[in-house]
């Protein structure tokens, strides 16, 4: 144990030293995301890269939203499902959900409905899955409950060759209401 005791002398204040080192880039780098974070909540264009952090990542993903900038977004997803964080993944969804409804309102303003419905379905399909990583994610129910409003779901036809579709009576929906009967 006497023979040990000097390099434990000379080990633990090297050993305490690399530590402080450690804490102290840790604190730098969250210094720096929430600087970040700050500058994108400002509204100015801080470039992230997919291996940041992921509040970092997330703040991108809600400027992006904000500016309505929906291709850039889907990347910075996929990052942040990496890390496994299903909150903050179904907060981009529902972000990135909102600014293709947002686009879609946009279209259907200027009568242009052939763009609107693509991103009213994309917009469902994000909601759903920002469902699936939080099941109690209440904006967003509301807001697929809005999307599905706007365009109805058909059901799939077997669409065999040219422009024909062979679908069997009972397998038809109709999204013409029937005429209501009984009393006012």
């Amino acid at each position: 144990m006497r023979r040990a005791r000097p390099h434990l002398l000379v080990a633990l204040p090297v050993l305490l030293g690399l530590t402080a080192l450690g804490f102290g880039a840790a604190a730098w780098r969250v210094e720096r995301n929430n600087a970040a974070i700050a500058g994108l909540r400002a509204g100015r264009d801080v470039p992230v890269g997919t291996d940041a952090s992921a509040p970092l990542l997330l703040a991108r993903i809600q400027d992006l939203a904000r500016r309505g900038q929906a291709e850039g977004i889907e990347p910075l997803i996929d990052a942040l499902a990496r890390a496994g964080d299903t909150d903050r993944v179904a907060r981009a969804r529902y972000a990135l959900a909102n600014t293709r409804l947002r686009q879609a309102f946009s279209h259907l303003e200027r009568s242009d409905l052939d763009p609107a419905g693509p991103l009213i379905t994309l917009a469902r399909q994000d909601y759903r899955r920002a469902l699936q990583g939080n099941p109690d994610y209440w904006d967003a129910k509301f807001n697929l409950d809005v999307a599905s409003r706007l365009v109805r779901d058909f059901p799939e036809f077997d669409r065999k060759t040219g422009d024909e579709l062979k679908a069997e009576p009972k397998q038809i929906w109709t999204d013409i209401p029937g005429q209501p009967r009984g009393e006012p």
